[in-house]
């Protein structure tokens, strides 16, 4: 992914989630790479390409719409869910390391659960939040899909095929109207 794919700017992911700005760009790259690409699942890759098209040049009032708040914040929270996970590390060519500095101490699994938590459910919120906004607008971007059955909005393409869901997936309930 290019540099100019990026749905949002370092300085932004930084900002709303309350990151240290001596944090280097370069160990946020890869985090704010593969946060679009859990939207891109959610919305689809024909979506996804038409958003980023949109991006590129200059956003409609229904992408803008959908770009500031839920795109953004979903994409930095997204990103920092995935840099908590490698924060305390560093990746080198004999394997990853500790960092620590003069005075510091590295923070034990147990104190790095409840960061890790907070970032999990943030995302997730920030999630539901967007598919929320798409779901209650889907007229207004006909590439995404919200039919039932069609299309896992959750982002989670896992299934048992013995037990199926009553429940629909654009209601969360179940649904006579899908």
């Amino acid at each position: 992914m290019a540099k100019l794919d990026k749905l949002i700017t370092y300085a932004y992911l930084k900002e709303e989630c309350d990151l240290p700005q001596n944090i280097d760009d370069i160990d946020l790259e890869h985090k704010i790479y593969r946060a679009q690409e859990m939207l891109r699942m959610i919305l689809g890759d024909a979506f996804y390409q038409a958003f980023l098209s949109e991006y590129k040049s200059t956003l409609s009032a229904a992408y803008q719409a959908l770009y500031s708040p839920y795109v953004k914040q979903f994409v930095a929270w997204q990103s920092h869910q995935f840099y908590v996970v490698k924060a305390n590390f560093k990746s080198t060519r004999s394997g990853y390391r500790v960092h620590t500095e003069e005075n510091s101490v590295v923070a034990t699994d147990a104190q790095m659960a409840p960061i890790h938590k907070d970032a999990n459910q943030q995302a997730q919120y920030y999630k539901e939040l967007l598919i929320g906004f798409l779901d209650s607008h889907a007229s207004d971007y006909p590439l995404y899909t919200t039919r039932c059955g069609t299309k896992n909005v959750s982002g989670n393409g896992f299934h048992i095929s013995a037990v199926k869901n009553k429940n629909c997936d654009k209601h969360r309930r179940s649904c006579k109207t899908c």
